[in-house]
């Protein structure tokens, strides 16, 4: 017997492109006795949806429930005071305090650091204003030095001109 119809059905139904109506087709093939050996291996499957949607709870199901709960714990009402609510509450918020203070003394230690000595001038600005004249400084020197070469190169050809005039 041929089976496409019902293997295209378990394509699309793994697809999930099936109706409800083609699920109820496939559940009702693989109920049967006779399923084809190539196909056995997706009886357990539908089979198991068609038992778990039999199942459902028992009417006393509720109560039973309720009265495993009552038998083991005795409800006692208690008062808790207003204070021993609050002080959890309390105790949070002290530890909030005192790490928002430390954070914020931090702070305030750390830019007492990177300001210079002009109030409001950031150790940044000051900074790159020495950097800006070491590299001015350093742009000197390489002129001077390079005048220098250029001076004693001349002096040395001078030298040779002199020399093999005499």
């Amino acid at each position: 017997m041929d089976y496409k119809y019902i293997e295209q059905l378990l394509e699309r139904y793994w697809q999930c492109e099936t109706t409800l109506e083609e699920e109820q087709i496939l559940r009702t093939f693989f109920s049967q006795e006779d399923v084809p050996s190539h196909l056995k291996q997706y009886a357990e499957l539908f089979i198991y949806e068609n038992e778990a949607t039999d199942q459902c709870l028992s009417d006393d199901f509720k109560q039973r429930m309720v009265d495993v709960v009552c038998e083991d714990t005795e409800v006692e009402a208690r008062i808790i005071p207003l204070a021993s609510r609050i002080s959890s509450f309390m105790k949070a918020a002290a530890v909030v305090a005192v790490t928002l203070t430390i954070g914020n003394v931090a702070e305030r230690a750390l830019q007492k650091n990177s300001v210079s000595e002009v109030p409001g001038a950031p150790v940044i600005a000051d900074t790159y204003t020495r950097t800006e004249d070491i590299t001015s400084t350093i742009h000197i020197i390489d002129r001077n030095q390079h005048d220098a070469m250029a001076q004693a190169d001349s002096i040395r050809k001078l030298d040779a001109i002199v020399e093999e005039g005499l």
